[in-house]
């Protein structure tokens, strides 16, 4: 464990905000406007809500076993070889999020940005760069995302601003018209937009106030469901139902909307692009730390760093196993999701169960 990292609440919750929003973001908006129509805002708030009884379990694990990560107790608690098992699937989940999200990344970049170059340079380009910041300790990731945070809070606003004077907000209504059957789906879908909150199964650990991380994570949670929100209701307004049923990524195409008479940055959706980038750096750089830390407690030794670099081929091969986007939303998504689902419900939820036997036990 990194003795000397120490993190504030404030880069606490920066790190959960910006381990949130990635890719996610992107295409959420149409992904839940064609579960859920225009009440697509309801499975936003309620898939927000429904991440809260984990990020709690989690904080709560932190508190039990406090100044250790979850890598490390974990095994203490189910034992060696168990979590040895649970540890497999972490390092699983790891690489199929972090390929998925390259690959997204990819497939945007040479879409609107760099239509000439070979997807393979692009991904390769960037799990190169955030493999810098992946190798680092978890001050230094906390740090990148409380300075990319304001970043984040600028391009929400400025996507707001600008959109306003082409937004049709009759197109928000009916608002809350739909299916009670489509709810379970329509949360289930945005729960996992929330996939990168796990990071604090290890930041937690070197949190300097324990005692409010709690407040801050949930902060996290809210901050991030307010982007979606935001997100949703802009997109809705410009496109309406049924167009945005039809964008694969609204948050993007938006962009293309907007004109700005006498403006001299002729595209601006380049601009919100560059931007864009840096998040998904920020959304990155946890998910290559985890890898390595992970790859580090199978094996048994006290530095993650030299295991980073080893992840980027693999990752590269699981990425470029779809043939296309389609594939990648398909089958690649839903892989992810059954992962997330041990990495973020089951495996902390078994853990935090085991501790509180065990400790009723020892009274």
């Amino acid at each position: 464990m990194e003795q000397h990292s120490r993190l504030s609440n404030g880069q606490l919750k920066a790190l959960i905000i910006t381990a949130n929003v990635g890719v996610g973001i992107l295409s959420l908006p149409s992904t839940v406007a064609d579960i859920m129509n225009n009440a697509g805002w309801i499975a936003i708030i309620l898939g927000g809500l429904a991440t809260l009884p984990f990020v709690y379990i989690m904080n709560k694990l932190a508190e039990m076993y406090r100044g250790r990560i979850f890598y490390e107790y974990g095994k203490e608690v189910v034992g060696n070889t168990l979590f040895k098992i649970f540890n497999v699937v972490y390092l699983t989940y790891f690489l199929v999020l972090l390929a998925f999200v390259v690959r997204i990344f990819g497939e945007v970049i040479e879409a609107y940005l760099l239509q000439n170059t070979p997807i393979e340079v692009i991904m390769f380009t960037m799990l190169l760069a955030t493999s810098y910041i992946g190798r680092s300790d978890i001050e230094s990731l906390s740090r990148m995302a409380f300075l990319i945070l304001p970043i984040i809070a600028l391009i929400t606003i400025f996507f707001v601003i600008l959109s306003l004077p082409t937004l049709d907000f009759t197109n928000v209504l009916p608002a809350f018209r739909f299916n009670i059957k489509d709810v379970p789906k329509g949360v289930v879908t945005v729960f996992f937009s929330y996939m990168g909150f796990e990071i604090i199964l290890v930041a937690l650990a070197y949190t300097k106030d324990s005692r409010s991380a709690l407040k801050y994570s949930i902060r996290g949670i809210l901050y991030t469901t307010i982007i979606y929100l935001v997100t949703f209701f802009i997109t809705l307004s410009q496109f309406g139902i049924y167009e945005l049923k039809k964008q694969i990524w609204p948050s993007i195409s938006i962009m293309r909307e907007i004109e700005l008479p006498g403006f001299f940055i002729e595209n601006l959706d380049g601009l919100v692009m560059a931007a864009w980038v840096l998040i998904v750096f920020a959304t990155m750089g946890p998910l290559m730390y985890g890898g390595g830390v992970v790859l580090s407690s199978i094996l048994n030794t006290k530095k993650h760093n030299f295991f980073v670099i080893p992840l980027i081929p693999i990752v590269m091969i699981i990425s470029l196993i779809p043939e296309n986007l389609s594939q990648v939303y398909s089958n690649m998504e839903s892989i992810v999701r059954y992962l997330a689902i041990f990495a973020i419900i089951i495996a902390p939820t078994t853990l935090f169960i085991v501790s509180l036997l065990k400790r009723r036990k020892r009274v």
